[in-house]
């Protein structure tokens, strides 16, 4: 009996399928049936199969020693080293005798050029005087005028004329941004307001706000617009009834 047929005949005993056993030992069903068709060691190393048939053999309960005893391995054939080449004879390189010496001439003769050239370099470079060039006197340049920033603008109330009673600021976002909103030393929000957003708080005295992206955002203050150059200071303002000033990192 042979090996296939053994471990065939241990599975049908079983009532167990080759789906079933594949399944179980994680064996492909092609391995499965080349073991038991006896094929298995036509298409992989020994080394495989010997994994696989011990491991198919433990499933069915079998001592997997007689079995891989029985089986007949193919000797791999090594290949021939191919052939060395011939070995080539050497070759001789003749250089006729007045070429030889024609080279040695010219060769002797350099030499002794670039000797004298060394002895006095200075002697063999044309000598030769470069023009003088005055510097135009430059004209005196008048200081530029330094740019100063614009004063803080007190915050007024509406153009209605009416006296408003604290602060009222109205935030819209052209782009998404975060927002972190102080009244009166009490924090209100610490947001993301997305983009097209509208939010309005209000305070007693003080307002003071960290916005992450200054430029994205429209701040009107008791029904007035605040102007872009008002609220670049990093993000960080303080509004009072006095005007608008930077936050400091203090504050923070």
């Amino acid at each position: 009996m042979t090996v296939g047929r053994e471990l065939r005949e241990a599975r049908t005993g079983q009532k167990l399928t080759i789906a079933e056993v594949s399944h179980a030992t994680k064996i492909q069903p092609w391995v499965i049936e080349a073991l038991e068709t006896d094929r298995l060691q036509e298409l992989m190393s020994p080394i495989y199969v010997k994994g696989f048939l011990t491991t198919y053999a433990k499933f069915l309960r079998l001592s997997p020693e007689p079995l891989l005893a029985q089986f007949t391995w193919q000797a791999e054939e090594e290949p021939a080293a191919p052939a060395a080449p011939p070995a080539l004879p050497p070759m001789a390189i003749r250089i006729p005798w007045p070429l030889l010496r024609r080279v040695g001439v010219v060769a002797l003769g350099g030499g002794l050029v670039v000797g004298v050239v060394m002895l006095n370099p200075l002697r063999w470079v044309p000598k030769f005087s470069l023009p003088t060039f005055r510097m135009p006197k430059l004209a005196s340049v008048a200081p530029l005028p330094t740019e100063s920033k614009p004063p803080l603008q007190p915050v007024a109330g509406p153009a209605t004329g009416r006296a408003v009673q604290g602060l009222e600021l109205e935030v819209t976002a052209h782009r998404a941004t975060w927002i972190r909103v102080r009244a009166d030393g009490k924090l209100l929000a610490q947001q993301r307001l997305p983009r097209g957003s509208q939010e309005r708080w209000t305070a007693k005295k003080r307002l003071e706000l960290v916005i992450a992206h200054p430029s994205q955002v429209a701040l009107t203050l008791n029904g007035q617009s605040i102007s872009s150059s008002a609220i670049a200071h990093r993000g960080r303002l303080v509004i009072t009834r006095q005007g608008i000033s930077p936050l400091s990192d203090d504050a923070l």
